[in-house]
């Protein structure tokens, strides 16, 4: 398995692994630029993808994950360790993100790779008709 940068060629690719959320041209183009997100694939076949990108806290950036997605553990903790490295040779010395409680597999890809769970818990609310309708997931996942 390999774990590359990815460009807007990747799209299709892409949304083969993003299931029901799938990804637009303009986050693809966006995420691309980063040399934070990866594709993870087999041969021709997508196994999974990261968005990461740094973020500037005011004192240091840190590289924040705001969506992975991975076929399996093998191409979560992957991924992870792609996203690790390039923060690294970055310079940048913290990766984040939030986690989901029901993903035990991304939970237990963290884990292998050296990631601290918790205590914090993410609030979220979300403006406009979305956040009329409900809706809260994808915010910073």
């Amino acid at each position: 398995m390999r774990f590359r940068p990815f460009s807007e060629l990747d799209l299709e690719a892409l949304n083969q692994v993003a299931g029901n959320r799938p990804l637009s041209l303009g986050a693809v183009r966006h995420f691309a630029r980063t040399g934070h997100s990866f594709l993870a694939e087999e041969g021709e076949t997508p196994l999974g993808f990261a968005l990461a990108q740094a973020v500037w806290q005011g004192e240091r950036a840190t590289v924040l994950i705001t969506r992975i997605e991975g076929q399996s553990q093998e191409a979560l903790e992957g991924l992870l360790a792609a996203i690790v490295k390039s923060a690294y040779d970055a310079g940048i010395y913290e990766v984040a993100l939030h986690l989901d409680p029901g993903r035990k597999d991304l939970e237990e890809a963290l884990k292998a790779q050296g990631f601290a769970i918790g205590p914090l818990v993410l609030a979220v609310r979300v403006l406009g008709s979305r956040g009329a309708r409900g809706e809260t997931r994808g915010v910073l996942e």
